[in-house]
């Protein structure tokens, strides 16, 4: 009889054992952001259950689902296409978020050129979710001062232009 009474009372505690953890892309401050939500309903799950949040306050905030994860998708690129839309690519496929009106739709054909990668949200399965900033470009070298530049030697001498 104890054994039936300690069950009844530890079952509604196992059944609000979710865990989730959460990793965001700033856009525009917390205002606008992109945040992946990792989650298990259970500790003995294999599978994470995952979801985007677009995030464009005060306009709106959206949730979507994403393919669950067991371990094999691993990241989750971030692309810049412009004009307020981003590519998220991971293992199982594209979508694309529209920052307008916090859409997001999985993208049936493949893009080739998804645009500028932001980051990508990193994840492991012994730890949580978080987003690692895509390496800044390199900014292109000026030429010190006195050196000689191929380009400017090139150039017409806007003295010697002739009408």
């Amino acid at each position: 009889m104890n054994r039936n009474v300690l069950f009844l009372v530890l079952l509604p505690l196992l059944g609000g054992c979710s865990s989730a953890e959460t990793a965001s892309y700033m856009i525009n401050g917390a205002e606008t952001a992109i945040t992946l939500i990792r989650e298990k309903s259970y500790p003995w799950d294999d599978a994470y259950m995952r979801s985007v949040v677009v995030t464009a306050r005060p306009k709106c905030i959206t949730r979507y689902k994403m393919p669950p994860d067991a371990g094999e998708i691993g990241k989750v690129d971030v692309y810049d296409a412009g004009d307020g839309y981003y590519v998220l690519k991971d293992k199982a496929g594209q979508y694309m978020t529209n920052l307008a009106d916090c859409s997001m739709f999985v993208v049936e054909k493949k893009i080739e050129d998804p645009g500028e990668l932001q980051g990508s949200f990193e994840m492991a399965l012994d730890q949580p979710p978080h987003f690692v900033p895509a390496p800044a470009k390199p900014k292109p070298k000026m030429p010190a001062e006195g050196a000689s530049n191929p380009a400017a030697a090139a150039a017409p001498n806007p003295q010697q232009v002739t009408p």
